[in-house]
């Protein structure tokens, strides 16, 4: 009887771990460095694309010109704000709770039409899709995440 006890406990024990990893998000919240969406515009004269970097303590918004008509000139820009621990904590949240694993790589047809692409990169995994489209999986990261672009995008 005491090792039916046993192999009970212990087939317990294993459901539990199962369960338990069944249920963890894809990537732990502490695991994740960097958040980065890029935007970019095909026909597009002056500052085309962006690039925001979300780290642990700051945000940066580069900018960068494409065009003609001395559209091509203009210097990249850069522009950083602080992060509050409170604020990561939250994003790391919202990007544990992003599952991009069973999303192609490229969803529609970005930037077709001259409509824009947006991108999203959690760890090594990138989803390209039309500027502004709503992506299910990963909608509250994405607006979090356009909020922030549009705090650092000046006027």
């Amino acid at each position: 009887m005491h090792l039916l006890t046993q192999a009970k406990l212990g087939l317990a024990a294993a459901l539990f771990a199962l369960a338990a990893c069944a249920s963890a998000p894809a990537q732990a919240p502490s695991d994740l460095r960097q958040i980065v969406s890029t935007t970019s515009f095909g026909m597009c004269v002056g500052y085309c694309t962006t690039r925001l970097e979300i780290s642990e303590g700051q945000v940066v918004l580069i900018r960068e010109a494409r065009g003609g008509r001395g559209a091509s000139d203009l210097p990249d820009q850069r522009f950083t704000t602080t992060l509050t621990p409170a604020e990561w904590q939250e994003l790391q949240r919202l990007a544990a709770n992003t599952d991009l694993s069973g999303l192609p790589p490229t969803i529609g047809c970005p930037d077709c039409a001259d409509g824009g692409a947006e991108s999203l990169t959690l760890g090594a995994r990138t989803v390209t899709f039309d500027f502004g489209a709503d992506v299910a999986e990963a909608e509250p990261l994405l607006e979090r995440i356009r909020a922030l672009r549009t705090r650092l995008t000046p006027e």
